[in-house]
């Protein structure tokens, strides 16, 4: 079994009172078809915040115009070959453009916080979102 450790950063993009939730490609090898927040790992060398604008290009065409760290988490995923343990840095984004997924998702919507717990979500983001309804709720 391959072991890996891999920071990353998490785009938690937020228009008004909604959230950009994606689905995953049913291919993925790690919780496939779920929804959650845009993530990118860290490249080697990479800036965060260059990582943070690169993970919104690559993945939904957005183009990143404020951001704000949330905060910091330790998940562990594991598939058939492989176990990740990811430390994720998640900031609260404001973007601009129009949403265009890549080949990593397969679906996306615009969700409350409340809405967004129907969904078949990644288990990490439901942390996340368990996060941010006490943040929102508390400001």
């Amino acid at each position: 079994m391959i072991v890996e450790q891999t920071p990353a950063v998490l785009a938690i993009i937020q228009d008004k009172k909604k959230f950009l939730f994606v689905k995953r490609n049913s291919k993925n090898r790690f919780e496939p078809a779920k929804w959650g927040f845009i993530g990118e790992a860290i490249k080697f060398k990479e800036d965060i915040i260059d990582a943070l604008k690169r993970g919104i290009k690559e993945e939904t065409n957005l183009t990143l115009k404020e951001w704000k760290l949330f905060n910091a988490y330790s998940f562990y995923f594991e598939s058939q070959d492989k176990v990740r343990h990811a430390v994720v840095i998640a900031y609260i984004c404001r973007c601009s453009g129009k949403v265009k997924l890549n080949f990593e998702s397969e679906d996306y919507g615009w969700f409350s916080l409340e809405e967004s717990e129907k969904l078949d979500l990644i288990e990490g983001n439901r942390i996340i979102l368990s996060d941010l309804k006490k943040f929102f709720n508390n400001s």
